[in-house]
């Protein structure tokens, strides 16, 4: 009796055990796909990009009415032409006269120039060697002639025989001014100013061809004093 009621039971209890197990099977849990990923590139790597391939014209079907023509590519040498009128060249007006320099505050005005001062002739004084005479009439005629340099000679002869004559001093000095050697000519006047003593017309003459070399050295103030100084005496 009890075999049989198990023998009944064990059908459903092993039904009762599969459906059980049915039910609690979970479906399986989604995996994760991992993707590797990419190797970077070395640095400095060349990266060659595709070159374009160059555009070959197409020749023109015959027949179809259309053409085609290469494209420029900008690069080819062209010259643009004037498209301006050609101008006629017209003459320059002449240039204006220069408006006259204004000197500044600063500025100290040049001198004016002055006129030319007369040189005038010595006597020789009486009791003048022969000797010095002579040689005083040859320098006479070859400044005349034109023959400075002689004449220089002659004279300088005749005040190695007198050499404390201021006559011949002052004459050796016009020579200078007519050699065109102020400087000299001066320092001879000057001598002879002083040699002359109280040959009051000799100083003066001597102080008027002071003047003269300065003039012609430029030295225009230095001129006017040394004219200031022969018109101080009166000895004529």
């Amino acid at each position: 009796m009890k075999n049989k009621v198990l023998l009944c039971l064990l059908p459903l209890w092993l039904l009762s055990t599969g459906c059980s197990t049915f039910t609690e099977q979970t479906p399986p849990k989604p995996v994760a796909k991992v993707v590797k990923p990419k190797s970077p590139q070395a640095p400095g790597a060349n990266l060659q990009k595709p070159q374009p391939k160059p555009y070959v014209a197409k020749k023109p079907v015959p027949g179809s009415g259309t053409a085609t023509y290469a494209i420029d590519d900008g690069k080819t040498d062209f010259k643009v032409e004037p498209s301006l009128p050609a101008f006629r060249a017209e003459p320059l007006t002449p240039p204006l006269d220069p408006l006259p320099e204004v000197p500044s505050a600063g500025a100290v005005p040049a001198a004016p120039a002055l006129p030319a001062f007369a040189v005038e002739e010595a006597r020789v004084p009486t009791g003048t060697p022969p000797a010095v005479l002579a040689l005083l009439t040859e320098a006479d005629r070859n400044r005349v002639a034109g023959n400075l340099d002689a004449a220089v000679v002659s004279t300088e002869r005749a005040l190695r025989i007198d050499s404390r004559n201021p006559t011949l001093t002052y004459k050796l000095a016009q020579l200078r001014i007519k050699q065109n050697k102020p400087q000299l000519a001066e320092e001879l006047a000057g001598k002879a100013a002083l040699l002359a003593g109280s040959d009051l017309d000799l100083k003066r003459k001597s102080w008027l061809l002071i003047a003269e070399a300065r003039r012609m050295q430029q030295n225009y103030q230095g001129a006017k004093e040394a004219k200031a100084k022969s018109e101080s005496f009166f000895g004529r």
